[in-house]
């Protein structure tokens, strides 16, 4: 009898204490990760054409870039162009990954040589929303924007708000510690440290 008790009691302990502790473990996953907005003002690109810098409030992001989304970039017509974007995930090495969604209202306007040349840029065609969409991933790495200050002509006219987020570890000590941007301005425009490169604007005040 005190043996069956004995096992009662322990499978009851066993049985709330696990109650108790399952809730401990879901809040645990919820707070995995840390998210914030960053605020981009400019789209930059270096003139070799394989740089694409995103200049935001408080970060400078450097992404590897191809010559459609260049072509797309500095497009006469890129007013036409919508973006949106995913959420972008920071490992604890600064390094990131996102996506972004471009897309086109195929109207009146947008005449035949136009769109046959931004299918051939890597667009694809939905008859049924009746757009040109376009696809794409980011991957670079996160710096410390240092209070480098953009010119104003060189700013976007819209600012586009973009979700971070961060591994939980950047917030535990075992990330590793972000650089300083190497971006810098100089009497002449922008230029890349370690590379004597000047940074063509891609989006300018007046153009979304």
């Amino acid at each position: 009898m005190k043996r069956s008790l004995i096992l009662l009691v322990a499978l009851s302990f066993l049985i709330l204490g696990g109650a108790c502790f399952t809730p401990m473990l879901y809040n645990e996953s919820m707070y995995k990760n840390h998210a914030f907005v960053e605020e981009v003002s400019s789209f930059l690109i270096t003139k070799e054409g394989n740089k694409l810098i995103v200049i935001g409030k408080e970060h400078h992001y450097i992404f590897e870039t191809n010559k459609h989304l260049n072509f797309i970039l500095q497009w006469e017509e890129r007013k036409r162009v919508i973006a949106s974007f995913s959420n972008f995930n920071i490992k604890t090495d600064q390094s990131l990954l996102g996506s972004y969604h471009l897309r086109i209202n195929i109207d009146e306007s947008l005449t035949l040589e136009k769109k046959s040349l931004l299918i051939a840029k890597g667009f694809t065609e939905n008859k049924v929303l009746k757009i040109l969409e376009y696809h794409g991933k980011l991957q670079g790495e996160r710096y410390l924007a240092n209070k480098v200050k953009i010119p104003a002509i060189m700013q976007l006219n819209k600012k586009y708000s973009i979700n971070m987020i961060e591994d939980t570890s950047l917030s535990t000590g075992l990330a590793k510690r972000i650089l300083l941007t190497p971006v810098a301005v100089v009497a002449d425009g922008i230029v890349l440290a370690g590379a004597p490169i000047i940074l063509l604007v891609l989006m300018i005040v007046g153009i979304p």
